[in-house]
Parts: structure tokens; sequence; C-alpha cells
């Protein structure tokens, strides 16, 4: 048998990059010599992580349907041609014997130049409501896997598995008081993280520089903006509030750090705070992740603030610092929500995809 040689796909933001990162860790573990290349966007935050994790990165412009932008919307064909084109060079370039995508615009073309070439398609659908992406990828994937029961109905049942949710296993790798003094917080006061993903959310940024302040008189909080988001502001908020863009090799050690998390409800996220056991708010963005926010609700798993002024994330946050047997309650539910070696199951899964074919 040759050695095995996984194309992974998508970026754009954070959200199909990391279980496929999850993904290919699970599967050096299994087989050292598998190989994985990787195809993403031109300027998307994907390539420091995927080259971080010493794998090849080809760029590729694909289109997006944009409904906020209907002008663009006839333009469309003619850039997935031309994308598909690049990728019918990029697959003979690569060789793969398995194509794997959580979702994604840049791997719709990949994905179906794969299905003409009789390379497997692997799909991977993050959210409740199955986006875009992986609705027009569904009819040439030979697997696809979801991460809740609810999404089955979305696709076919012969070839579609309830795998639950998977994160980078390096993320329970962090260490508390490696945290407290990289950032230099006090160690007697809880720690709130706002993070809105890699791209950033400009609305909790713009509330953080309201109520930072006074936040930072009784709790230590670490702020993620968002990549080109940061304000100059917000480092001016006292010694123990502290602002980055983004993390890489740390985001560990301030998720260990953190005992109330405020995020957006991308399953990307979420992953991870399942995995963590975080006591949540999740402030989500209209579309798919209300629905994934009110998946966590449902189940006692998150508080949910669908109204957000700086006055409403203050209360939400302090509501959670003022009591800590809630937090307990959102820990310990949080961490039943769904199972959490998805990574593994699908790369059993896979593996046995490809012996099937002697691949």
């Amino acid at each position: 048998m040759s050695t095995r040689h996984i194309l992974l796909t998508g970026g754009g933001t954070l959200g199909p990059v990391t279980p496929l990162l999850a993904i290919a860790a699970e599967w050096r573990r299994r087989e050292p010599d598998v190989k994985f290349s990787w195809i993403g966007t031109p300027k998307g935050p994907e390539r420091a992580l995927v080259e971080a994790a010493k794998i090849p990165f080809y760029a590729l412009a694909a289109p997006k349907l944009d409904r906020s932008r209907p002008w663009t919307i006839p333009f469309v064909p003619v850039q997935l041609l031309v994308s598909a084109l690049k990728s019918i060079s990029l697959l003979r370039s690569i060789e793969p014997h398995m194509v794997m995508s959580a979702g994604a615009y840049v791997s719709v073309p990949v994905a179906w130049v794969a299905w003409f070439m009789r390379i497997p398609v692997w799909i991977h659908q993050l959210d409740v409501e199955p986006g875009v992406a992986n609705k027009l990828m569904a009819p040439v994937a030979k697997r696809i896997s979801i991460t809740w029961e609810a999404s089955m109905n979305a696709f076919s049942s012969t070839k579609t598995l309830v795998v639950g949710c998977m994160a980078r296993k390096m993320l329970r790798l962090g260490e508390r008081q490696t945290a407290l003094e990289m950032f230099g917080f006090d160690a007697s006061l809880p720690t709130v993280m706002i993070t809105g993903g890699s791209s950033g959310a400009q609305q909790l940024n713009d509330a953080m520089l309201i109520i930072g302040h006074d936040l930072a008189k009784r709790a230590n909080v670490l702020h993620l903006t968002g990549k080109g988001k940061m304000h100059e502001g917000l480092n001016g908020l006292g010694k123990r509030y502290v602002a980055f863009e983004f993390l890489q090799e740390t985001m560990a050690d301030a998720y260990a750090l953190a005992d109330v998390v405020v995020a957006r409800a991308g399953m990307g996220t979420i992953a991870e705070l399942v995995a963590l056991g975080k006591p949540t708010i999740l402030v989500p963005l209209p579309g798919h992740q209300e629905l994934n926010a009110k998946a966590l609700e449902e189940r006692k798993a998150a508080e949910v603030l669908r109204i957000v002024t700086p006055q409403t994330l203050k209360q939400a946050i302090e509501r959670l610092l003022d009591h800590p047997e809630r937090r307990e309650e959102l820990a310990k539910h949080i961490r039943s929500v769904f199972p959490l070696n998805a990574d593994e199951r699908i790369v059993h899964a896979a593996i046995e995809l490809l012996d099937a074919g002697k691949v």
C-alpha cells in the first residue's frame, strides 16, 4: 500500500479549518507516514495554522455566493469555472487519495473536480443547519459526517454518520500558571475571555471599549479582537485588561485560564468550548449560529445573549462572575452536549473506506 495522501480544503474563517486540523493530528497519530496537503483561500487566516501544522498550503480563489451583494452573482459561474480549472491543475499535482472538507466556498470546486477524477470526497457538517457550501458538495460526497442528529434529514442517510464534536487535542494541554505569567494577570481574580473568532466581532469590540475598564476592576480580561480589528484604546483599559488580535501557540494556555468565555456561536468555537467544558456566553450571528446557540441553550449548556449592548453584555458577564455555582452548572452541561471523539470516528471510518478501495 502506498503512503496515503489526504487533501484537506477549507478557509476564509477558522470555523471549517480547526476540525480538519484535529482530523489531521489524529490521522498522524494512527499512521505517522500519512501525507497531507491543504487548499485554502488566498487571504484567509488559515494559512498560518496550516503551515504551523507542517502541511503544504495551496491558495485557490473561489467565488462566494454573497446575497448581500446581488450584483456579484452573475459573475459567479465564470469565477467558478476558473476555480475549477485551477483545481484540476492542483489535484493533478497533489494526487490525493481522498479530499476532506468541513465546509467553505473554496472547497466546492475542489470537491466537484475530485468527484470527476474519481477521488473520494468526505465532507463534515459542523452546524445544525447545513451551509450552502456543504449543500453544493453533498451530491458528490462519498461520506458525510455530522455533529448534530438534527442535521440528518438534510443529507442522504445511506452515506451520513453522526459523529459529534472534535477539537484540537493540544488545546487540552494549556497551563493556567503559564497564562497568568504571560499576561501578567492577578491569580486571585477570575478571568474573562472575549473572542469573536478569527474574523473578530466588531460589536463585541465596541462594547468592550465602553465596559472593559469596569470589568477589569473585578476580573482579568483577555480580549481577542480578530485580525485587523484592534482598537488602540483597548490596551489602555487597565493593567488587568489585555487585548490581542489573535493567539496561536498560546491559545491553549488562554483557555486554561478562562473562567468565563464570551464567544460567537460558530461550531469550531463551540467544539473547543465543549471539549474544555468552559462556562460560556454565546453571542450568535443571525442565521445558522442562532440555531447552534439555541441547541446549547436547550441543553442548559450556555447562556445566550441575543440583544447586545454594552450594558446587556456587562450584566451577562457579571452574573456569571457573581455566581460560581452557575458557572459550574454550565461547565457540567456543556461537556455532555455531544461526543468528543469525532476526529477518531472520522479517521477510523475514512481509513476503512480507503482500505476497501485498497488505497
